[in-house]
């Protein structure tokens, strides 16, 4: 019976290997989530020094930076980040390369210094750590190596070096990790973070351009500047909007608790945030390259994909509520002993937060599915109404009742694991599912269980 067993798990692993060896497709897929899984191990064992040299207060910083970064980035690069791949020739995807460039830099150069400008009164955020001006110009470095590094990644991809794709992440961990604590040993709290990622932005840029280098030589007069421009005109009239409200809506939350309390709490938020973050990085990416793929074509072939969707929502959410049981509980030994005694608070963010983002990971998982089913301009309105919650929320904290950290977050995971329902709710409704039966789901795996343990932990606290 044993050896029956042995020679069906070796058969099976045989086939598997064969599948992969012939499939280009899997080969290169393997090989980019390698490099993805190797760069966040590195990352997540680092974690432990990092919580340990860095303040909560230091991390706040980096996070109204970062916060910040995302926004900009959303309308300097004019919205054409995903344009590299679209051109038959690489010689107009290297016109573009260097249009996104120019463009970042003006833009930003030009925001930066309109924000130095108004300083007297007004300011885009308040680090504690560094004077004002100071982090503008780390502001400006973020976004400019930042964009320049993803153009280079999307230049590379284009050209399917994938084995040069595989490296990337590592690179960006290695100097993240072991720069990021040499610097922190030197006591270069928020600047020596951030300059350990500036630093892996650069080398990264070094290591792609060596390879395939986006900003080589343009002879086609239709390829530059305004011609491509013109050619290209949708993408900052309707993709850069979008992306805008998308991030402006996802990175609000960092600007209020940044505005209503302190740069510590706003520390232990994003490390709750990094940590619960893992799960999507490794795995939603995968799962939704698949999903995405498989459900096109079967919507294409005119078949209903409610109960495929269901399934795969179903799976996801029955293999995260135990984590997040299990944070809820014990969240906050768990940060002190992974992190260090300074982040056990983080551990109760966490716990809060966890339903929330469970439901996102899962949501994630089925990004998409709007445009699958022929309704992108809803992906713009969910984004309209996150952002309109975060807003009313905002408004309510500062004006009507003067709520703590922990309520704001509370009240911030209702709202946005209500929003998510209701997304998947009109989803479900459009492809003609069973409702009940998705409501049931959500409230026998992820209400009645998350309930429960948030009622052990609150008699236990």
């Amino acid at each position: 019976m044993k050896r029956g067993f042995c020679v069906n798990i070796k058969t099976m692993l045989r086939k598997l290997y064969i599948r992969i060896a012939s499939s280009g497709f899997l080969k290169s897929v393997l090989t980019l989530s390698s490099g993805v899984v190797i760069g966040q191990a590195i990352n997540f064992l680092g974690m432990p020094v990092v919580g340990r040299i860095y303040t909560p207060a230091a991390m706040g910083d980096y996070t109204l930076i970062t916060a910040n970064a995302t926004i900009i980035s959303s309308f300097v690069c004019l919205g054409m980040m995903t344009s590299f791949m679209l051109p038959k020739e690489d010689e107009e995807a290297r016109g573009l390369s260097k249009l996104v460039t120019a463009s970042t830099v003006l833009l930003t150069t030009l925001v930066i210094g309109v924000l130095a400008a108004c300083s007297g009164f007004f300011r885009i955020f308040h680090t504690e750590e560094t004077p004002y001006g100071v982090s503008l110009l780390v502001l400006w470095l973020y976004i400019v190596f930042n964009t320049v590094s993803n153009i280079c990644y999307a230049y590379v991809n284009r050209q399917k070096m994938y084995r040069v794709m595989f490296w990337n992440p590592i690179i960006t961990a290695v100097i993240n990790v072991g720069v990021g604590i040499v610097f922190g040993l030197f006591g270069w709290g928020f600047l020596g973070y951030t300059a350990a990622h500036i630093l892996s932005f650069f080398i990264n840029i070094l290591h792609l351009t060596v390879h395939a280098n986006p900003f080589g030589k343009v002879s086609n007069p239709e390829y530059r500047g305004i011609q491509l421009l013109r050619a290209y005109r949708r993408f900052p009239l309707y993709q850069m909007p979008a992306n805008l409200i998308t991030n402006l809506s996802s990175q609000l939350p960092v600007n209020i608790i940044e505005s209503l309390y302190a740069a510590t709490e706003l520390g232990l938020y994003s490390m709750a945030m990094r940590i619960m973050s893992l799960p999507s990085t490794l795995l939603a990416t995968p799962i939704n390259r698949v999903f995405f793929q498989e459900a096109s074509a079967r919507y294409n072939r005119g078949e209903n994909i409610g109960d495929f969707c269901y399934k795969l929502l179903a799976t996801n959410i029955k293999l995260a509520v135990v984590p997040i049981v299990v944070l809820i509980l014990l969240g906050e030994p768990l940060f002190a002993l992974f992190l260090g005694e300074q982040w056990r608070e983080a551990g109760f963010y966490a716990a809060i937060l966890g339903v929330y983002q469970m439901m996102l990971f899962c949501s994630s998982c089925l990004s998409g599915d709007f445009v699958i089913i022929k309704k992108s301009h809803w992906n713009l309105i969910s984004a309209i109404v996150s952002l309109a919650l975060c807003v009313a929320l905002y408004g309510f904290c500062r004006f009507v009742a003067a709520a703590s950290i922990i309520e704001y977050l509370a009240a911030l995971s209702i709202l946005m694991t209500l929003k998510i329902i209701a997304a998947q709710s009109a989803l479900f409704l459009y492809l003609k599912f069973d409702l009940k039966r998705y409501l049931f789901l959500i409230l026998r795996w992820v209400l009645l269980p998350c309930g429960a343990a948030f009622l052990i932990a609150t008699l236990i606290r």
